[in-house]
């Protein structure tokens, strides 16, 4: 499990997730299915770094979503699912209202085990270097929402029996994603795979840094030469690997990461803005003004004051 930072929020139960985010309250503490235009339209337009403590399914099937998962920026389109678990860093901005359906279960309801040794082959959408979104054909995208509908139909239910019941078409519904999963991994190539390996592990080695840097393990902020380092490969083979794979140089994933961690400090904590430079390792305010500015169009004043409560 991830160490707890203090500037991005760790959501211990569902229940938590609703009442922070304004989305009522669960019917279930353990197990909530949804539909997500049944969430209130407002909410949830944008959303600083934050990691929770239970799983989450998104299936969208019509909607308009740019999210970070790490320090990844990723869109999301039609028929596509994400995945939360236990310790993920994510953060979102979304414009327009969401269609599909969301799950929310907690891993005492499921049984689900991150550290048993077969969790990672039995749930390998359940990973920090799993695949982000996975992408569905119109068939498998039917049966799930079938599934889901079903699942939504049982909450509702007075039957004594509606928890186990909803225990067991939550396995089914996991296992059909496994195999959607299973495809569409073994379609990649395999050099695609090789390069998809290098990027987890530089993502996995920038969030380190990440962490280790706002906790005064270390004094100077990532670049792709130090992280290429501390993977032991070249930096100019890094940097080519993933631009190839992603359409951006590692430095741009770099920067990304250092304004989603610069937001997460201006939202979440009262620091000033000297200190919050100081711990992402700037070597002045003035420099990291210009660097939040320039990635995101305000400073970070303005920036913070967005997310005033008035």
């Amino acid at each position: 499990m991830p160490p707890k930072i203090a500037h991005i929020p760790y959501v211990a139960t569902i229940g938590d997730f609703f009442s922070m985010y304004g989305l009522g309250r669960p019917l279930h503490p353990d197990i909530m299915c949804m539909r997500l235009e049944d969430q209130p339209d407002e909410r949830l337009m944008h959303v600083p770094l934050y990691r929770v403590n239970f799983f989450r399914v998104i299936h969208f099937t019509n909607s308009n979503l740019n999210f970070f998962a790490g320090d990844t920026l990723l869109t999301v389109s039609d028929n596509c699912i994400c995945f939360s678990f236990p310790g993920k860093l994510e953060s979102w901005t979304r414009t327009g209202k969401l269609s599909g359906y969301v799950i929310y279960f907690s891993s005492s309801f499921s049984g689900l085990d991150i550290t048993h040794n077969n969790f990672d082959a039995d749930f390998p959408f359940f990973n920090f270097n799993s695949e982000p979104i996975l992408a569905v054909d119109d068939v498998m995208a039917a049966s799930l929402k079938q599934d889901a509908d079903s699942m939504i139909k049982e909450m509702y239910t007075n039957w004594p029996d509606k928890i186990d019941m909803i225990k067991k078409m939550l396995m089914v519904y996991l296992h059909k994603l496994k195999r959607a999963y299973q495809k569409q991994v073994n379609n990649l190539s395999s050099d695609i795979k090789l390069n998809k390996t290098l990027y987890n592990r530089f993502r996995n080695e920038l969030d380190n840094h990440m962490q280790q840097l706002v906790n005064h393990k270390r004094s100077a902020m990532p670049t792709v030469a130090r992280i290429a380092k501390d993977l032991h490969v070249n930096p100019n083979y890094l940097n080519s690997v993933i631009k190839k794979l992603t359409g951006k140089t590692a430095s741009a994933h770099i920067q990304e990461k250092l304004v989603l961690e610069a937001k997460a400090f201006l939202v979440n904590t009262d620091f000033q803005i000297t200190d919050i430079a100081d711990k992402l390792g700037f070597e002045s305010t003035p420099y990291f003004n210009r660097f939040f500015k320039k990635n995101t169009g305000v400073s970070p004043s303005a920036y913070r004051n967005q997310f005033v409560k008035t």
